[in-house]
């Protein structure tokens, strides 16, 4: 548990680890971190109403109630990629595209939050 500012905090750590892994080619941290740099955003914006989840499916019943269509659909999208490259982790182009996903969540959060999460993700 904590509140807004630990939990943007926490994304942002991982979203700058993400994009060194990205660079590096290390594709299945790029997986792994995407999900929770998400995990975290969500978080975040429930903390501000003194919400706190336990579990995935909480994150997800939160999300599809707070966000737009193409918010949840990008989120998803990034489920799908990390569950691909942790099978298959040198797919370039799956991690890209949760990058660019990644992209379209951010913006959203920023412009929700009034504050920028990270600059060139």
């Amino acid at each position: 548990m904590g509140g807004f500012e630990k939990h943007l905090s926490l994304a942002r750590e991982k979203l700058s680890t993400l994009k060194e892994a990205y660079q590096k080619r290390r594709y299945t941290i790029v997986g792994d971190l995407g999900i929770k740099v998400v995990e975290q955003l969500i978080e975040a914006d429930a903390a501000k109403n003194n919400r706190h989840f336990g579990t995935h499916s909480d994150r997800h019943e939160y999300s599809n109630k707070n966000f737009p269509v193409n918010i949840n659909r990008a989120m998803r999208k990034i489920w799908f990629a990390y569950g691909d490259l942790g099978y298959d982790g040198t797919d370039g182009r799956r991690a890209k595209s949760l990058i660019q996903n990644l992209g379209i969540i951010l913006d959203f959060f920023e412009k929700r939050f009034g504050e920028q999460i990270e600059e060139n993700i």
